[in-house]
């Protein structure tokens, strides 16, 4: 009867151990696909004459021309937007020292990020 018992409750123990395993690795790759980048503004820009260096975004709905600029929440040192599944949205990075900007399309991204420390714009999924 104990070595049943025991059989028992090695079995009960192997079977929680499995679900403790399943759910722990089912959480991490919940984690993983939340966070996986659509897209990131390039470090710098080069124009055949100077290298520029990446100093903010902005994120719009629709095209530039017409002037739809979204709003992000501030927290920290980081300005977020979350995107609406709704939103047309286009990352526009900026560059130090330039009038010139690159214009990311980054339909499918659940919200883009823009930080300071390190100086970076990403949208993840």
């Amino acid at each position: 009867m104990s070595l049943m018992m025991e059989i028992n409750l090695m079995l009960l123990n192997n079977n929680i151990a499995k679900l403790i395993t399943a759910l722990l690795l089912s959480i991490i790759t919940i984690n993983c696909f939340a966070q996986t980048p659509v897209v990131d503004c390039p470090t710098t820009f080069f124009d055949n004459h100077h290298v520029y260096h990446f100093f903010n975004a902005s994120l719009f709905d629709g095209q530039l021309t017409e002037n739809v600029e979204l709003v992000p929440e501030f927290k920290k040192e980081k300005a977020i937007w979350f995107i609406d599944s709704k939103i047309d949205p286009y990352l526009v990075c900026k560059y130090a020292g330039t009038k010139h900007y690159i214009v990311l399309y980054v339909k499918g991204a659940s919200y883009c990020q823009n930080t300071k420390h390190p100086m970076q714009a990403t949208c993840m999924q």
